[in-house]
């Protein structure tokens, strides 16, 4: 057959992934056509889809997403998400979870049936004469300068290439493989096929009106062995999937089919296994208005093209359904390939006609390329998650489902959910609508993001580092505790819990401060005013990041304890433990930042009351020593003293908002308030008092040890002996106490710093700032050490910081991608 004069997609498969390609397709002008198997284009094959925001601002592009939304009316879809227990007790959930996701990415969770939306693509097609029923490919050859299809019906179709969008038992795949190993010998793995895994199989279905049935829910249902996906639908329609492990995996050509008399035999093993405490898998097959029984393949082909032939969705890449993402990443796939092919045709002067078959490899390199890893991460997932459901490895997921999940915030959960998410594709050439949301995808953020493999080596480089800082703080810190105990006994003289061992140890406290605040060399007691002055940045950030939205049920959530251990065990040692800890458990999106304003008001009169204040008067001068001394005693409470009081004014700010409201409108306001960004201003209030102050006593006490002639700037903050040196020989109590308060500073500067320095290397890994940004503020980093001091600094930077963040939040989308270094 003559070669196609001009350029022609010929589409093997009319399903989601062929259909949305020939909408693509047709907003470009370019020609193609379908060849479907069936005789109708949306077969009533009792099958639902799950449609994510990924796969929907695709859809969106191409205009099919308002029939989409109309499918459900006025109607919020979704009202909440579950996940249960093998006995359909909740173990967690998340409510309003359509809203979330609409909020946080512009789009939200549609489950609907599958003929619905093959008709909704169907319907946007513009020459529907392109679209050819009964079409069942059975053959195919490379000819010069094309392909050549040929039809069970004995019609043949040229074209210049073909696109295989038929499924997981795709033809074109038998065909393209057939052609490799003939004119290619070695090109495909020869035994790839027989290594595709088969883990489970699943029944699936549609069933309407079920009794007992709540409207609007996802559940989600752990078992030994099995799980179960049942989600709500329009029309009264519950879709269901019951996965069950097979007994030993099968692979390539061992993998089942099942019949229906197998089917049976699955419904009458699972009937009785429950979905919630009311509704069982049996009550809900009972009202079925269609059902399979299904291997579940789990592959990412090794190669998706040879010569002039790709295939695209399960055909190249087919996931677990449990992660809802099988339509989507077809969709997307289909999009990268559109992307490549103009990218072609804007090298070839806005012309595809004569492709060479280099040309041709040059494009299908290019798609596979832009999907193949995210292909790969998607299945990885699916299988991840369906074996803690369905406890594949017992303890993990008992340790998650009874200990982890129940802990963790909303915010937790829809992170792990949407991570999918923002990496989706987008179709270069077609705007995007413009739909507000809090979180961007990949492709809107200010820089591309970071290997992870890189990040995973900055991020051990930062855990080493810290480590070393706490290790030196077993050799550094050296509290002289006998000589303590004999200046608490002679020179302290306050009380607070009588003849107790009690206020012996809080006396020796007293002790460690007081002794470099009378201390007759002036440099000690300057130190010590720098130092503790520094301390107010670590206190507030530590509070702040604990009432974050992203943290709630990690340990950074517990900022108390932070507060409580700079008292037991020094910032010294909190600082470097709490850059280890972050670099771990920092929140990645946008709305993980938020925290109440409630809590943010109540930030400053709480660090002045609680630490400011009682720090102030341990360095004011009063001939009443007894008074003097308990402000000192007072002061050893300040960290936790602060906590508490922001933790009480917070609680009190927040009654006194909801006090007249009902306890359930004030937590859906508080549900919803974290894709605001009305917390941003008066946060940034509290990072300037903060530096401030900071920066006000550390230019203070460097101006006054400038002009001290007993003061040397140099010994003052760095005169240290050999950290590994066994006997520093130090001649009086308050040298030892000097060199100790000393070290502790050091430790915590270099916690203070290095963390600081990793929350740049953050926002840049995570593509929220450029990298001339990231250079430009860790050298700001850097020189704050010198001009402002390490607490003003990390003010400054949190400041900075907290801006950049919330500036990610959008009014809409975005045409342009990631571009930027």
């Amino acid at each position: 057959m003559n070669p196609p004069s001009d350029f022609k997609v010929i589409i093997s498969g009319g399903g989601i992934a062929g259909l949305t390609l020939a909408n693509i397709l047709e907003k470009f002008d370019l020609d193609y056509v379908i060849l479907e198997a069936y005789s109708a284009i949306a077969p009533p094959v009792g099958a639902s889809v799950g449609m994510f925001p990924n796969g929907l601002r695709i859809l969106d592009q191409i205009g099919c997403y308002q029939a989409i939304k109309d499918l459900f009316g006025a109607g919020i879809p979704y009202n909440k998400s579950l996940t249960r227990d093998n006995n359909g007790k909740i173990i967690s959930a998340v409510n309003g979870i359509f809203d979330h996701l609409e909020k946080r990415y512009g789009y939200g969770l549609f489950f609907f049936d599958r003929q619905k939306l093959l008709q909704i693509l169907y319907d946007q097609i513009n020459r529907k004469d392109r679209v050819l029923l009964q079409k069942k490919v059975t053959g195919v050859n490379l000819i010069d300068g094309g392909v050549d299809v040929t039809c069970a019906d004995g019609s043949t179709f040229t074209g210049t290439l073909l696109v295989g969008a038929d499924g997981i038992h795709s033809a074109v795949r038998a065909s393209m493989t057939a052609l490799g190993n003939k004119f290619q010998p070695g090109y495909f793995d020869p035994i790839e096929q027989d290594r595709v895994p088969c883990y489970y199989s699943c029944s699936f279905g549609i069933a309407q009106h079920v009794p007992g049935w709540v409207s609007g829910e996802q559940n989600m249902v752990t078992g030994k062995g099995r799980s179960q996906l049942v989600v709500s639908g329009p029309e009264g329609r519950v879709y269901w999937f019951m996965f069950e492990k097979l007994p030993e995996t099968k692979y390539g050509r061992d993998i089942p089919s099942f019949s229906k008399e197998e089917e049976i035999k699955f419904v009458k093993r699972n009937f009785n296994v429950p979905i919630t405490e009311n509704v069982t898998f049996g009550q809900v097959f009972t009202k079925r208005i269609s059902s399979t029984l299904t291997p579940l393949h789990e592959v990412v082909y090794k190669k998706w093209f040879f010569k002039r032939i790709i295939t695209l969705g399960d055909s190249a890449h087919k996931p677990n359904p449990i992660g809802g993402q099988g339509a989507n990443g077809a969709i997307e796939s289909c999009a990268e390939f559109v992307n490549a092919l103009l990218r072609k045709k804007d090298s070839r002067d806005g012309s595809l006609t004569g492709l060479t078959e280099q040309d041709i490899e040059d494009i299908f390199r290019e798609t596979q390329a832009a999907r193949h890893e995210r292909a790969e991460l998607i299945v990885r997932r699916s299988h991840e998650v369906q074996s803690l459901f369905a406890y594949r490895h017992p303890v993990t997921s008992a340790i998650v489902y009874k200990f982890v999940q129940p802990l963790m915030g909303d915010e937790a959960v829809l992170n792990k959910m949407g991570s999918v998410f923002v990496g989706g594709a987008a179709l270069e050439k077609l705007p995007v609508p413009q739909r507000p949301r809090a979180i961007p995808f990949c492709d809107e953020l200010p820089a591309k993001p970071i290997n992870k493999d890189i990040s995973k080596t900055i991020r051990n480089i930062l855990v080493g580092g810290m480590g070393l800082v706490l290790f030196a703080t077993t050799k550094g810190f050296r509290l002289p505790f006998s000589d303590l105990s004999r200046q608490a006994e002679a020179s302290v003289v306050i009380r607070w819990f009588s003849k107790s061992a009690a206020s012996d140890f809080l006396n020796m406290l007293v002790s460690v401060l007081a002794v470099p605040i009378l201390d007759k060399d002036p440099s000690a007691r300057l130190h010590l005013l720098n130092f503790l002055s520094q301390l107010i940045s670590p206190l507030l950030v530590y509070t702040i990041e604990g009432y974050r939205a992203g943290h709630e049920g990690t340990p950074l959530s517990w900022p108390s304890l932070f507060s409580a251990g700079m008292q037991a065990q020094g910032i010294g040692r909190m600082a470097p433990l709490h850059a280890i800890l972050s670099s771990f458990l920092t929140h990645e999106s946008p709305t993980g930042r938020f925290i109440s304003p409630e809590v943010v008001r109540s930030l400053i009169p709480a660090i002045t009351i609680g630490y400011v204040i009682p720090t102030v008067m341990v360095f004011a001068p009063s001939p009443n020593v007894k008074a003097w001394q308990n402000w000192v005693a007072i002061w050893q409470f300040a960290p936790v003293l602060f906590s508490m009081l922001a933790r009480i004014f917070s609680i009190g700010l927040q009654k006194r908002k909801h006090g007249y409201q009902s306890p359930n409108k004030s937590e859906e306001e508080l549900r919803f308030d974290r894709y605001e960004t009305h917390d941003v201003p008066l946060l940034k209030s509290v990072y300037t008092y903060a530096f401030a102050v900071q920066a006000t006593a550390h230019i203070a006490s460097l101006a006054y040890a400038w002009h001290h002639p007993a003061i040397s700037i140099r010994n003052t903050f760095f005169g240290l002996p050999n950290l590994l040196g066994a006997d520093w020989s130090l001649p009086s109590l308050e040298a030892k106490l000097a060199v100790f308060f000393k070290y502790d500073m050091l430790f915590a500067v270099a916690g203070i710093f290095g963390g600081n320095l990793y929350s740049i290397w953050d926002l840049r890994r995570l593509g929220n700032i450029k990298t001339k940004e990231a250079v430009k503020a860790a050298l700001s980093v850097v020189a704050g050490q010198f001009l402002v001091g390490s607490g003003a600094t990390w003010a400054g930077l949190w400041y900075w910081r907290e801006g950049k963040i919330a500036s990610l939040s959008r009014a809409g989308g975005n045409t342009e991608g990631a571009l930027d270094l």
